[in-house]
């Protein structure tokens, strides 16, 4: 037999207008990117949301979020995240003290965790009330 006398296939005919008709196996749950499985199975848009202790990126981290010292104590909240969005440099956070007073500006080489729900540093409250009070730049007009 030679290739003229076999009847076409996928590779011979890749529109497959003869010969052999092609095996349309349907995969099973979970085979692919956007079927995750069964009904109780979370969507493939829930698996791509970071849990509330997953760690972050800096730039995912919300103003308000609660900032905690090395010890677990909350010590304020977010003002603001500080960094370079075009070159995704995170340089700092800004923290509202739990006692009051200025927001201060926290260095990046002080934080030590960032999740969606809590921003870890490694000061206490005494040492946060000594770092540099926190100036906005103001808005390009």
């Amino acid at each position: 037999m030679t290739d003229f006398d076999r009847q076409p296939g996928a590779i011979d005919d890749p529109g497959l207008r003869g010969g052999l008709e092609p095996q349309l196996d349907r995969l099973p749950p979970g085979d692919s990117a956007g079927n995750t499985g069964g009904p109780a199975e979370p969507s493939a848009a829930e698996l791509d949301l970071p849990g509330p202790d997953d760690p972050v990126a800096w730039s995912y981290v919300q103003e308000g979020t609660e900032v905690v010292g090395p010890d677990g104590v909350r010590l304020g909240t977010v003002e603001a995240m500080l960094g370079t969005e075009n070159e995704g440099i995170f340089h700092g956070v800004a923290v509202k003290p739990e006692r009051g007073g200025d927001v201060r500006m926290l260095p990046a080489d002080q934080v030590s965790g960032l999740t969606p729900s809590r921003v870890a540093i490694r000061l206490d409250a005494d040492a946060l009330e000594r770092c540099e009070v926190y100036r906005p730049l103001p808005e390009p007009s």
